[in-house]
């Protein structure tokens, strides 16, 4: 599972390799009930981001260009030469698109799953005043470096429902490494230099060019279901719906980065598709494997 800097994890017994770059925070243990339903149609390549997991700590910048050399750094080691699917979850979209223009001719296919827009800043130049009092880019960043500060067992506890979801669908082994993974203080020291980067990250996919011509698949949430857990919150409805309706916007462009993209809608899924809709996601794979 960990050779060299980064932690990962092979399994299936496709021909066609599929490799998952999760979103931020986001653990491939995550995604394991998820990546079962495709052993059998592909090699599933998962990793953890370094500063994720038992992935080491990098003095590189946490941009996305860093993360996609890094990626590929992997991929040659685990020495993939076959074209293949590279699927993206919430900033691991963002991270994928970086990806897909550095190294286009080793994809296969660019699978977004409710992916982060490298317009993302058109969501923060929202009139939003009391969903950003919560959730702004600055109050997450500080978030996670307060994180970062605690101890393992007090991370524990402030995990403690995370965890117990884990455990009813982790087998043993892999539950006692999302313990370590969820209570790694440079987990989170990582994530707010992830955030910290946002801004030029979205200046470093611009200036890397066009989205090359390779099938693209964008997979958005349901916009309806995704402003409810806000709403829910204290949210007032009318923030809750813009942000909703700009998110599926930014979605809609992504799905037009090239001539061969295509929007899947969601339907009755949040922003955790693999979770809500799985199926939805394992159909838009099939024609690849």
């Amino acid at each position: 599972m960990e050779k060299g800097i980064l932690e990962y994890m092979v399994l299936g017994e496709g021909k066609t390799p599929l490799v998952l770059e999760v979103g931020i925070g986001g653990s491939f243990y995550n995604w394991w009930p998820f990546v079962q339903e495709l052993r059998k149609d592909f090699t599933i390549v998962m990793y953890h981001r370094a500063g994720y997991g038992k992935s080491k700590v990098s003095s590189n910048q946490r941009d996305i260009k860093n993360i996609a050399e890094e990626l590929d750094s992997l991929l040659i080691h685990l020495a993939i030469k076959e074209k293949f699917v590279l699927v993206g979850h919430s900033f691991g979209g963002l991270c994928v698109q970086q990806y897909a223009k550095m190294f286009p001719e080793k994809l296969k296919a660019v699978v977004l799953i409710d992916s982060t827009s490298f317009q993302f800043k058109r969501l923060y130049d929202l009139d939003l005043p009391v969903m950003y009092s919560y959730i702004s880019l600055e109050k997450m960043i500080e978030s996670n470096l307060q994180s970062s500060l605690k101890t393992r067992e007090e991370l524990e506890l402030d995990f403690q429902d995370t965890l117990q979801g884990a455990q009813q669908i982790l087998p043993e082994e892999q539950f006692d490494r999302f313990v370590d993974f969820i209570t790694s203080p440079d987990l989170f020291k990582t994530i707010a230099e992830e955030f910290q980067n946002w801004d030029k990250d979205s200046e470093i996919i611009k200036a890397a060019g066009e989205f090359p011509e390779i099938p693209l698949v964008v997979i958005a949430r349901d916009e309806k279901v995704s402003a409810l857990p806000f709403i829910e919150f204290g949210i007032p409805e009318e923030e809750a719906y813009l942000h909703e309706k700009i998110w599926r916007e930014l979605q809609i462009e992504l799905s037009q980065m090239n001539s061969q993209g295509k929007l899947v809608l969601a339907h009755d899924s949040d922003h955790e598709i693999h979770k809500d809709r799985p199926e939805v996601i394992v159909e838009c794979l099939q024609k690849y494997k």
